[in-house]
């Protein structure tokens, strides 16, 4: 919720940069100009970019754009738009573990920022009871130079003229006012506020009204207020000056209202005071004739606002950038396992050939394995994507290698389960892998290699290319039971093993550089969930109690230990995924 909410303030004070930039570029123009471009920045605050990312996932024909979806520029979009990460203490536990451990943060921000808006509109709702009990002790007004349909009303007291009422607004004078002005500055003031009226400013009022109500302890909406007060007082100006002819006897006329009258206590009950009242006499004596918008500035301004709405429209959530096209199975067949999930045989396995078979798997644990994380590397999922069963088939195309299957099988997901996923770093706690001893001296198991795995793999190829019939690979850098060996690997690659049985990533920070032989033992079994795919399809053996655990195993047998730190860690984030779609 914390980090939702200081996201979304991110990208609604950016636009409000954004805009202030465009209406210094607009500075020479019209003052409602720059009034209807400070709104779009009050609106903005009420339409999250996720909205609109949101609708461009849901609509079809923003996938058929790969122009302007491009996975570079979503991913951009997507850490541009969210630089704030949960709480690192619980940001990579799953959702429903996460909302448990901050309950009682959510409830105290939410009770704060609601005694806020309760604080902010009763103090509102006072100030409008002194305006209605003006309209009630008010009586008609007329005066001639006024437009018809326009209701007036004179009321005893010392507040401003002011315009007050949204759908059906009224011009409200306090009496003798005919008395305090002449004539002709009478007439000038009214047709300012006649202005107000027929720019419906109560309206846009209001909306931000709203706004500073719901976001009441953020600055820039306060700021953006201020800027609105500002420019549509000068746009109604401009108005008058333009319409009336007479800028010294109107600037006059503004003087005395604030000498004999009191403000308007309400923000959308606009007055003639408003703004800074030194400059707008100013401007008003300078008679500066404002200038059209010219077709740059127009251009400037529509490609603007047409990048604001359809970029996070077409910005859907991609899981990860991927080099090339996009890598599809040939035959594929998702079925729902109906029978006792918790009895049943669990087997989950990409095949030779790049092919892909699960039998009774959950939909969390196949997102795992095509992405290559851990099941704490998971978060935002419904329910049902670790509780429902499956039972997937897949096929790769001849000649398909084993390399390729999790790139299908993230284009499978997003075809048949509509997976909208980004990636984020977060700090979680992990195990850093050191050197156990002060004097740097390696364990009795782990000693330097002189082949390294790309020799292996070499020498595996061209075995299996001259005796197929009798061709058996190397056990090296498998994991068998709790046994984990090696004929000559780095040590990021060993400390890489470890996570499914300690539940954590594990990062190699021994400084050992080349490769290494090792042979390590040891009695604990994987933590289910922890492996890549989020569990192991078969069962693991009972353990060995004269085995040492693996923290022991690492210091005796390898020199070797493992310290808990924290950093940060990739995560996937799931926007968006549903039921699988009929086969």
């Amino acid at each position: 919720m914390i980090s939702e909410l200081a996201n979304h303030l991110w990208q609604s004070t950016v636009f409000a940069l954004a805009v202030g930039l465009l209406t210094l570029m607009c500075r020479k123009n019209h003052a409602s100009v720059r009034y209807w471009l400070w709104f779009t920045a009050s609106v903005k605050f009420f339409v999250p970019f996720t909205l609109l990312i949101a609708l461009g996932d849901r609509l079809e024909w923003t996938s058929k754009a790969p122009q302007l979806a491009m996975p570079a520029v979503s991913a951009t979009l997507a850490q541009v738009s969210r630089p704030f990460v949960g709480n690192p203490a619980v940001g990579f536990l799953p959702v429903q573990e996460a909302a448990r451990g901050s309950d009682w943060r959510a409830v105290a921000v939410f009770g704060v920022w609601a005694a806020g808006i309760i604080a902010m509109t009763v103090i509102r709702f006072r100030t409008w009871g002194r305006i209605r009990a003006a309209v009630r002790a008010s009586s008609p007004w007329t005066m001639a130079s006024l437009p018809a349909g326009v209701a007036v009303r004179s009321t005893p007291g010392v507040m401003e003229p002011c315009v007050i009422g949204v759908w059906r607004p009224m011009l409200l004078v306090p009496s003798g006012i005919e008395d305090d002005l002449t004539p002709r500055q009478l007439v000038a003031v009214l047709t300012h506020e006649v202005c107000h009226v027929r720019r419906r400013d109560n309206l846009t009022a209001g909306i931000h009204m709203l706004a500073e109500a719901a976001f009441w302890f953020y600055p820039v909406v306060w700021w953006i207020g201020s800027r609105l007060v500002d420019e549509r007082e000068r746009a109604c100006d401009e108005e008058v000056v333009r319409a009336f002819g007479e800028p010294q006897t109107y600037a006059e006329g503004i003087v005395n209202v604030c000498r004999r009258y009191v403000e308007s206590p309400l923000a959308c009950a606009s007055g003639v005071s408003g703004a800074n009242v030194k400059n707008r006499i100013r401007e008003i004596m300078t008679n500066r004739a404002a200038a059209n918008l010219s077709v740059t500035k127009k251009t400037v301004l529509a490609c603007v606002g047409a990048i604001a709405i359809v970029a996070p429209t077409f910005a859907q959530s991609v899981p990860r950038p991927s080099s090339g096209g996009a890598l599809r199975f040939e035959v594929a067949s998702i079925k729902r396992n109906t029978g006792d999930a918790q009895k049943a045989f669990v087997l989950q396995r990409i095949l030779p050939g790049g092919g892909f078979e699960g039998f009774n798997v959950t939909l969390g644990s196949v997102i795992r394995l095509a992405y290559g994380l851990q099941d704490f590397q998971m978060v935002g999922e419904p329910k049902w994507v670790n509780a429902d069963r499956f039972d997937i088939q897949m096929r790769g195309p001849q000649g398909a290698s084993e390399s390729e299957a999790p790139r299908r099988l993230q284009s499978l997901l997003a075809e048949r389960f509509g997976l909208k996923a980004h990636l984020e770093k977060r700090d979680h706690p992990i195990y850093a892998l050191v050197l156990a001893r002060a004097d740097r001296s390696l364990g009795p198991r782990l000693r330097r290699s002189q082949i390294d795995a790309k020799t292996i793999q070499e020498q595996d190829a061209r075995m299996r290319r001259e005796s197929p019939a009798t061709f058996k690979p190397l056990e090296c850098g498998l994991a068998a039971g709790r046994r984990l060996g090696d004929c000559g690997g780095t040590i990021a690659v060993l400390a890489s093993r470890f996570p499914m049985y300690v539940g954590r990533i594990v990062v190699d920070r021994t400084g050992l550089t080349g490769n290494y032989q090792y042979d390590l033992r040891f009695g604990d079994n994987p933590i289910p969930g922890a492996g890549p795919g989020g569990g192991f399809p078969f069962p693991t053996q009972p353990p060995d109690p004269d085995a040492p655990s693996l923290f022991t195993a690492l210091e005796e047998q390898l020199g070797l230990k493992l310290v808990p730190q924290t950093g940060p860690v990739e995560v996937l984030v799931i926007d968006r995924v549903e039921p699988p779609k009929p086969n």
